[in-house]
This record gives C-alpha cells, structure tokens and sequence, in this order.
C-alpha cells in the first residue's frame, strides 16, 4: 500500500481555500446514448401549461398534485414561463405514487415539493438549449429553502439538467418526450418523478450506517480546522455544490488492516511466517476497535486529511480548486476520464481520479460507476477501481456515491 507519500500532499493548502466556496453553475459533456426522444409540433399558441396539464388525461395526477397546492392557476397565467419537468401517469406509478387517491392522502409538504420542484421559472429551456458540457447546467426551481448568507436574495434549490445528442435528463431521470410548446412555457415528460433533496450531505451521509468509518475519518481529518475550512461544516452547509465519494465500512477496514499489517512488519528487519501471522492478528484488531481507530494516533491527521481531499471532486477557479462541482453518475464519461479533487489544491500537477459510467445496453440509466485512484508514475492508474455500490444519493448541497475502496493518491 502506498500511503506514506500522502504526506507530502500539505493539507493547510488542501483545506486552505476551502473557506471561500462560493455557488457556481457547472456544466454539462459526454452523456450516453439513449433512445432518440420524439420532439412534437407545437402545440396552439392560445393554449397554456396550465390547461394542457387541465386537460390531457395523461396528466392526471400532476393535475391533482398541482391543484391541491395552489400551483395549477399560476401555470395557466400566460405571463408567466415556465420549463415543467413533468411527471405523466405512467412516470408517478413508477415512482410508486399509483392514483390520485395516493397524492391526496400524501402530507401536503411532500407535494408541494413535488410540483414546485418540476418547475423552472421564467425561460424555457427546450433541448437546443442545453450545452452539451460537463457535467451539467444548474438551474433554479420553484423551491425557496431559505436566503443567500449574509444577504436577503432567496435561495432556489436547484435541479441540473444534461445532455448528449438528442437525450436529456434532469439530475438522473431522463426525459422519455422533449419540448412539449406551450404558450408560457414547454413541458418536459419525464420517465419518473424528479424528487427534491430533503437533507445535506452532512446529514444524509451520517445516517448512513454504510459511512460510519467515513464520518469517523472526516472528524479526524478537521482536526485544528474551523468554520468553512472544515470538511464537515461544508458537508453541512446548503449552498455548496460538492461531489463526494464516500468509501464504505468495508473498505475503510481493508485500508485499517493494511495500515495495521504494514506497521508492524516494516518494524522487522528480516519478517518470517510466526512476524505474518502477528500482523495479521494486529491488522485483525485494528479492524475490531471500529471506527474510533481513526479518532486515535494510531494514525496521523496529516494521513486522514490527504485521503478525504482525495474523495472530494473539486475545479479549478481563480480561488484555486473548490468543491464546487455536482456530478451524477450520468454526467460521467463512457470513456476513462480524469476528475481532479481536493488534493489538488495542495499539488496543482495531481493528475486526480480516472473515473468511468457504463450504461446498459439501450438504457439511460448507468449500470457501473466506477474510479481508480493514481498508483504512481509507473502504472497511474493500474490499480483496481473502485466500484460504487449506491450512486446518486442526492442532498441540497450536493450528490456522493458510496465506493467499495479507499482511493489512494499514491
């Protein structure tokens, strides 16, 4: 295991910049191919979203879900536009919303979510509209959760549309029939409901009984930080924009044992069988103490913080890298293609992560995700990758996707 170089990766500068995250819209490049989507002839100029949705059966439950939270007359007025990101019937049954029995009975709160949510105000964005750059386009909806820090300016929560060629998606849904006219707006059909974030990454990552070891190794890594510079106040705070990738239980054991392993035998001159199997039984203990292992000595700060930099996508902006990127498993490439993260706030030259998005076949969904950490100038990146074993786990600041391995930047 090559660990040791991580300390030359300065963690001040990792952390460094850290405090000066600010919202930047990303963009969008190298989707998958999907199903060519059908583009319809414009509707009848007189006719506006609110009396399509009114009217077509097909729409029956948006209809419900839109007129029990008040938003069905505001898509009838014609002076204001809107992008919908619409739900039909066969979308809700397949988010598992049946009838409009079930919107009915649902807190009023998750609808309005819902509808609020599919909606974009004041443009439409048809396809043609939407560059084909990485990894996607930042867009408010119709979501207020709170104002911008330090000012009265409403914060939208956002949803983050892509595309490749004729195919379009909306975080990870793709759109099944694209620009629907109308006279205020253009309705996107889409092949399931595109739910809002509830929590932050901080939040949803730590309830996640897969991360224990993660959450343990963050508290490790801000040691001596404070305020923003910390990775965990970033996790927590709503307005950043972060992709995370978040090793789980098992791989952090397996990086703890051979932490363990390496430790002692590098302290025997000539290891014979009886020295392997005493750092195999140290290695077995050092897995037994659990997470706390990270919160001791046993390994340094300087170590955890050169890791975890690691596991944070970052761009290069006049501040230098930042956080500030939000890819799906979608917006990755078919094709390796380096991502760079955090350590290369620290080290510029990092050539950063091989990552890579495998579709099933005729599909639009991604069926493997998978990153390969830098194994050194000999074979870079000739290690095995890192599969993601839950992808897309969507939070208000940001996505992670849960990897089975600790990527290493050698």
């Amino acid at each position: 295991m090559k660990i040791n170089n991580l300390k030359k990766y300065k963690s001040a500068n990792i952390f460094l910049l850290l405090g000066a995250v600010v919202i930047l819209a990303s963009c969008n490049k190298d989707l998958p191919n999907a199903q060519p989507i059908p583009i319809p002839d414009s509707n009848p100029v007189g006719t506006s979203l609110g009396m399509e949705i009114s009217t077509n059966p097909d729409y029956s439950i948006y209809k419900a879900a839109a007129t029990r939270v008040g938003m069905l007359p505001l898509l009838m007025d014609s002076s204001k536009v809107f992008t919908i990101l619409l739900p039909n019937n066969a979308a809700f049954i397949a988010s598992g919303i049946p009838s409009v029995d079930v919107i009915n009975a649902l807190p009023i709160s998750s609808v309005g979510g819902i509808v609020q949510f599919s909606m974009i105000p004041g443009e439409q964005w048809t396809s043609d509209k939407i560059p084909e750059t990485f990894p996607n386009i930042q867009l408010p909806t119709s979501i207020t959760i709170g104002v911008l820090p330090g000012t009265t300016i409403p914060l939208k929560m956002s949803v983050f549309l892509s595309k490749r060629g004729s195919n379009v998606w909306a975080n990870t849904i793709p759109v099944v029939k694209a620009d629907n006219k109308f006279r205020n707006g253009v309705i996107h059909v889409m092949a399931a409901v595109v739910s809002p974030a509830s929590q932050v990454l901080r939040d949803a990552m730590y309830a996640n009984p897969e991360l224990a070891y993660f959450k343990a190794a963050i508290a490790r890594a801000d040691s001596g930080q404070s305020g923003l510079a910390k990775l965990d106040s970033l996790l927590g705070y709503g307005v950043t924009n972060m992709t995370v990738l978040a090793p789980n239980n098992a791989a952090f054991q397996t990086l703890i044992f051979g932490l363990a392993f390496q430790g002692y035998l590098s302290q025997v001159p000539n290891p014979t069988a009886m020295d392997t199997a005493i750092a195999t039984a140290t290695g077995n203990g050092a897995v037994a103490a659990g997470p706390a292992f990270l919160s001791t000595n046993n390994v340094s700060t300087a170590l955890v913080k050169g890791l975890m930099a690691y596991h944070f996508l970052a761009t290069n902006t006049p501040a230098g890298f930042q956080p500030n990127i939000r890819v799906f498993s979608n917006n990755f490439a078919t094709t390796p293609t380096l991502v760079t993260t955090l350590v290369n706030a620290g080290v510029a030259v990092h050539p950063g992560i091989l990552a890579q998005a495998t579709f099933a076949p005729g599909s639009p969904f991604v069926a493997t995700l998978t990153f390969t950490g830098y194994a050194g100038a000999a074979v870079p990146f000739g290690s095995a990758p890192a599969q993601a074993v839950q992808k897309d786990k969507f939070a208000i600041n940001g996505v992670y996707h849960v990897i089975d391995k600790v990527l290493l930047p050698q």
